[in-house]
């Protein structure tokens, strides 16, 4: 389901409440001005009256009522069958009294057709309207929304030049405010660059100004897109899932009638590559890299479930895109304090990963498998589980070079090989710490380094495998029937590599 078609689908079911009609409506959201748009435009195909109140305005008129007890009884006086908005008036709510009042103003309302629709971004959560007031969710802008901000900031007959699609997509997962805000700041620097006679990336622009805009959320933000998939060492079989799939988002791969991938969970022994893979999926599929902080998420200001799924909702606007989810297993660690808390995101997450349409692909990682809820490993939630062991001879040498090559040192197959053999049961990243300290070693001497350096630091260093066998050995049994390696065999590979 495309962007449009979750717009589509929310007028849709504003529309039956509206018209059923449901007495009380909340319609979360920061962007008032729209939701009162769309409220108003189906309300006028039904010919029904709207009113607005707010704290400042009241309903408006000569006697404004900026009491909401007042402006409730005011409802209840009129004739009209109409619809009544209030804007941030959940906080009102908290009072005891008001909440009574608004229960019995509900009947009312359901004799008279009237409706009540609250307008702000706060839930409102009392026990008393669970059965009575009716949640929803307002998606962030279409494209055609998002289009016509952009043609309002950049007449097509004024910039034919520009990129309009780019443009635009850029802008996808932006509220129409701060699309309209981003669209505005480009088009005030290109103008700026233009009378400095300098060049000017707008796409780049753009997409700056999306990342400072996405940045302020308290759990989301966007991850450079640095490393690509030659810095993984290793981890052929992953690898080779990754590029069959590489064109999986493509308009080509839905006419050929292909889902858009779910997503991929990667367990195994901390320090192997897992979050590493994560990141250089985003720049290999050309895709924006969203990383979500399930830390924060507990953490946060607001309620757990909420904060999740105001990112989620972020990254279906943004699909297609890539979402990251780092050390998932400890935003579900239940605790004497968790309240239920854990249960109710993973509850959440669950929830849309089984119903979302939008082509967001998510890689979690985890490495305490032990820790995961049974519920995230059923069959469906990823396309793939996989196994991320600790390299084998083969990719210790291929590792050890990435990260020789990526600090300009030269040494020779034969040198690498040895270094590799020395490193047994070392994880990618201690095999860069061996390269980091014997480049130290070096610096302290003042001279290049070289192969007897490595050596050294490699007999220098204790692999966390040492002090955690029996937890990896037991991570390996776990996976032996539950995960697809990330690697081959060494055996297999020498065999189709003989020809």
């Amino acid at each position: 389901m495309s962007e449009h078609s979750t717009h589509l689908r929310f007028m849709r079911e504003l529309r039956a409440l509206l018209r059923a009609p449901y007495a009380f409506l909340h319609i979360e959201t920061h962007e008032e001005a729209r939701a009162v748009d769309l409220v108003k435009r189906l309300a006028s195909r039904d010919n029904r009256p709207v009113w607005e109140w707010s704290i400042t305005r009241g309903f408006g008129g000569e006697s404004p009522t900026t009491d909401l007890r007042q402006a409730l009884i005011q409802v209840e006086k009129i004739d009209e069958a109409g619809i009544f908005i209030f804007k941030d008036a959940a906080d009102f709510l908290d009072d005891a009294l008001m909440r009574r009042h608004l229960r019995e103003t509900e009947s009312h309302c359901a004799k008279t057709s009237k409706t009540l629709v609250f307008v702000g971004p706060t839930p409102i959560r009392h026990p008393e309207f669970a059965k009575d007031l009716t949640p929803l969710s307002l998606p962030l802008p279409d494209r055609t929304v998002i289009r016509r901000q952009y043609e309002a900031v950049f007449p097509p007959e004024k910039f034919p030049s520009l990129p309009q699609e780019s443009l635009i997509g850029g802008a996808m997962g932006l509220t129409q405010r701060e699309a309209h805000r981003a669209f505005h700041r480009v088009r005030h620097q290109l103008l700026e660059a233009q009378k400095r006679g300098e060049e000017f990336d707008v796409e780049e622009a753009m997409l700056s100004e999306k990342q400072r805009l996405v940045g302020r959320s308290e759990v989301l933000e966007f991850h450079p897109l640095e490393d690509g998939l030659d810095s993984v060492g290793g981890l052929d079989s992953l690898k080779e899932w990754l590029q069959r799939r590489n064109k999986a988002f493509s308009d080509e791969a839905r006419r050929y009638g292909l889902p858009a991938p779910k997503g991929l969970l990667l367990i195994g022994v901390q320090g192997c590559g897992k979050s590493l893979t994560a990141k250089v999926v985003g720049r290999y599929w050309g895709l924006p890299l969203l990383r979500l902080d399930m830390g924060r998420v507990f953490d946060g200001q607001r309620a757990p479930e909420e904060a999740l799924r105001a990112a989620l909702k972020t990254c279906d606007a943004l699909a297609p895109c890539v979402l990251w989810m780092d050390e998932i297993e400890k935003g579900f660690a239940t605790g004497s304090n968790d309240d239920g808390r854990a249960s109710r995101v993973l509850g959440s997450l669950l929830t849309w990963q089984q119903e979302k349409q939008t082509p967001v692909f998510v890689v979690a990682t985890a490495n305490d498998v032990q820790a995961l809820p049974p519920e995230l490993l059923r069959k469906g939630r990823f396309d793939e589980i996989f196994f991320v062991d600790l390299p084998q001879s083969h990719e210790r040498e291929e590792i050890l070079g990435i990260h020789l090559r990526r600090r300009g040192i030269e040494l020779d197959d034969e040198g690498i090989s040895e270094v590799a053999e020395k490193c047994e049961y070392f994880s990618g990243a201690e095999l860069e710490q061996v390269v980091v300290s014997a480049m130290y070693a070096a610096f302290a001497d003042d001279r290049e380094m070289d192969r007897e350096d490595l050596l050294y630091a490699a007999r220098d260093t204790v692999p966390l495998y040492r002090t955690y066998e029996e937890m990896i050995k037991g991570l390996r049994e776990w996976a032996h029937e539950r995960a697809r390696p990330a690697s081959r065999q060494r055996r297999v590979i020498d065999f189709f590599g003989r020809g």
